[in-house]
């Protein structure tokens, strides 16, 4: 082994003695990592000194007749390199390619055969080194174009958002017109047709905005043409007989680790607390949807990688040998749970059954990590670093659901008092959570005691929170009385609701005080969840029930409030009980900055019972909010779009969220608008969706 260093490593690599004896001392015994338990019985520099002492010597014939043919081995030739001495010869360069049959050195010392014993010094034959030196230098080569994609992947998947969301602190950028065509061109509008929020026919899946597009479209290129290339080959070689099996086994050994970069960033951008949500202004939303594109690109290379390597085993291996052990065992648990998650999570499965979703969910995610980490460990132990991306992926996860159990506990275990809204058909719960007040955002709540899935929560918006009321003094004025403005379907006619609110006055209960601080939620009765405790409701005595609850948040709801902060007037447009979204916007808005008018809520709502119960808190809204409610008929979506558009100076946030139709709707008009010059007005739009 030392001679052999000593001969060919200066000719290829050209490594330093230290790295030599380096080499020498850890590596020898494993051929991966270093490892001190297994010392050389002689150093470097001894083992090379006596190979050298035995070719000055020469061997005798018997030793050197060892494995075969020894004819060429009788002649004393001391080692030599070819030099460039004539125009077909080729010069020795430092990657050590020079022709097939490899560098041209000679030697006393008999050659290695393979197969035959090796009990004296030995030479290896140029043609033999120089096959495994292609053999290795491929090896590494694609190694480290695996490692240094699919980091690319991993860096460039979670890391894009930052830079693209830096731009909104450009100072005057909300308010540059060409920044808002650029937006309506290339930004807002769906990628095919009108709709973004409302499912393809038969909820075969969502349709991405044109911004969301060109991300998944960059994601994509990388991910195909890592994939495809480069490789690097190099043949005759030790390794693989021909580029045929190279390529089987590089291309499935590169979508494997592919699959893991993907990973990374598809398990953090599931996650509530994914730093960036608040880092850039995207909603978590979009990274949702981010993170089923990614998903199915993971999903995707990990069945490259076993469909390509079960070929190369059936072959060019021992596939009856190979399929009896751990490591493949444990890759066709892994290949099959992802393949699983995919049917499991159409937005057809997630609509109907979204219980089953979110449990088979989590628990082919995790039969799939823990597929992969044994597939790797009972394949390499931890002798290559594949294990590094379970640790990413897997950190990601555990750290997520501690902060879950963290911020839970933080909360404590309370009460929540739960009833159907009155004169709304049964279609609406409202939700009052005790001892806990919520400024905004999305909270996560967990009824344990209302089946048997104890560990289930579900979103819903803050609506609004009340503080305990202390009874104004006799000298404290009330505020004046607000009108709120109501259209009524049928008849077109407008009736002004007029309600009367004290400075103390909370909106939680109509005709006595809270005792305690409240969070008020809302939430549209559909099925699971909501059903049971709708069903609950329905059975008790008073249409009310008191039920323990358990609450981790509030999370942000949706991105562009930075941009909305900069921003000289507000238009909110809500539908039915969209409007719980907006309500903090409304109350926590600065009356300061804000002139009457600047500051319009329109909400469209189909149940009288809903605007009745919700009639206090619009009356708490500032003075300078303009409220506009309608009862039973749809808003004028296109007149108030334009009027507020085309009219008006200034940059203009534009907050939706309601029914997918309507937001679609606000969306394509907001665009047309920008598009076709009529729109004058610089905007942000904000759709405040919560979508899985």
């Amino acid at each position: 082994m030392a001679i052999c260093l000593d001969t060919y490593c200066p000719l290829s690599d050209k490594p330093s003695v230290s790295l030599l004896e380096n080499y020498w001392s850890e590596h020898l015994g494993t051929g991966t990592l270093g490892d001190l338990q297994y010392v050389p019985a002689m150093s470097y520099v001894e083992a090379l000194a006596a190979a050298r002492e035995d070719e000055k010597n020469g061997v005798n014939s018997t030793a050197a007749n060892h494995g075969g043919d020894d004819h060429s081995h009788h002649k004393r030739v001391l080692l030599r390199t070819r030099h460039n001495d004539d125009d077909h010869a080729e010069h020795i360069s430092v990657s050590g390619f020079m022709t097939p049959a490899g560098p041209n050195v000679t030697s006393t010392l008999p050659t290695i055969k393979s197969g035959a014993p090796l009990n004296t010094t030995s030479f290896i034959t140029p043609a033999d080194w120089q096959k495994s030196y292609n053999g290795m230098l491929d090896f590494e080569a694609n190694e480290n174009g695996h490692s240094t994609y699919t980091i690319t992947i991993m860096l460039v998947a979670v890391f894009l958002p930052v830079p693209l969301s830096l731009l909104r602190f450009i100072p005057g950028l909300t308010n540059s017109r060409a920044w808002t065509f650029f937006h309506a061109s290339i930004v807002y509008p769906a990628f095919i047709g009108k709709r973004h929020r409302e499912p393809v026919s038969g909820n075969v899946g969502m349709v991405p905005t044109r911004g969301q597009a060109l991300y998944i479209a960059l994601i994509s290129l990388l991910n195909l043409v890592f994939l495809v290339a480069p490789y690097v080959s190099h043949h005759p070689q030790a390794t693989f007989s021909s580029p045929a099996e190279q390529q089987l086994s590089s291309v499935g050994n590169r979508a494997g680790v592919l699959a893991m970069g993907n990973v990374v960033a598809v398990f953090l951008f599931s996650a509530r607390n994914n730093l960036l949500v608040w880092i850039t202004d995207w909603s978590h939303g979009t990274y949702l949807l981010l993170h089923r594109w990614l998903g199915y690109w993971a999903a995707l290379h990990t069945v490259i990688h076993s469909l390509m390597l079960l070929e190369y085993y059936k072959r060019y291996g021992s596939y009856e040998t190979e399929q009896t052990r751990e490591y493949w065992i444990w890759g066709i648990v892994a290949t099959i749970t992802v393949v699983a998650i995919l049917p499991t999570s159409f937005l057809v499965v997630r609509v109907a059954l979204y219980e089953f979703f979110l449990a088979s969910h989590i628990v082919l995610a995790l039969l799939f990590i823990i597929g992969y980490y044994y597939h790797i460990w009972y394949c390499y132990e931890y002798n290559w670093g594949y294990e590094i991306w379970v640790y990413l992926a897997g950190g990601i996860w555990g750290l997520e659901h501690v902060v879950r159990l963290v911020r839970m506990g933080w909360r404590g275990y309370r009460t929540a008092e739960i009833g159907v809204v009155k004169e709304a058909d049964g279609e609406y719960l409202r939700i009052d959570v005790e001892g806990v007040q919520l400024r905004d955002g999305v909270a996560y709540l967990c009824f344990p005691t209302l089946s048997w899935r104890f560990w289930e929560t579900h979103p819903f918006s803050v609506a609004f929170s009340s503080v305990p009321s202390i009874s104004p003094t006799p000298s404290t004025p009330s505020t004046p009385p607000t009108a709120l403005e109501t259209e009524h379907v049928g008849t077109g006619e407008k009736q002004t609701v007029t309600t009367t609110t004290t400075a103390t006055a909370n909106a939680n209960d109509n005709s006595e005080s809270p005792k305690k601080s409240t969070t008020t939620f809302y939430a549209r009765i559909r099925y699971g969840m909501t059903y049971n405790l709708a069903a609950r409701c329905r059975e008790s005595g008073s249409g009310r029930i008191r039920i323990p609850v358990i609450i981790d948040g509030p999370y942000p709801h949706s991105g562009a409030l930075t941009q909305l902060s900069h921003c000289s007037g507000m238009l909110y447009i809500a539908g039915g009980v969209g409007i719980t979204a907006l309500l903090p916007h409304l109350l926590h808005t600065e009356s300061s900055t804000k002139k009457p008018g600047l500051v319009q809520l329109h909400w469209g709502t189909r149940k009288s019972g809903l605007a009745a119960d919700l009639a206090p808190v619009l009356a708490r809204l500032p003075a300078h909010v303009e409220v506009h409610v309608s009862v039973g008929q749809r808003l004028d979506l296109d007149r108030i779009l334009e009027r507020s558009l085309i009219d008006e100076e200034g940059a203009l946030g534009i907050v939706v969220c309601g029914p997918p139709e309507m937001a679609d709707h606000v969306r394509h008009k907001v665009v047309q608008l920008a598009r076709s010059g009529a729109g004058r007005r610089p905007y942000v739009l904000v759709d405040e969706a919560f979508s899985w």
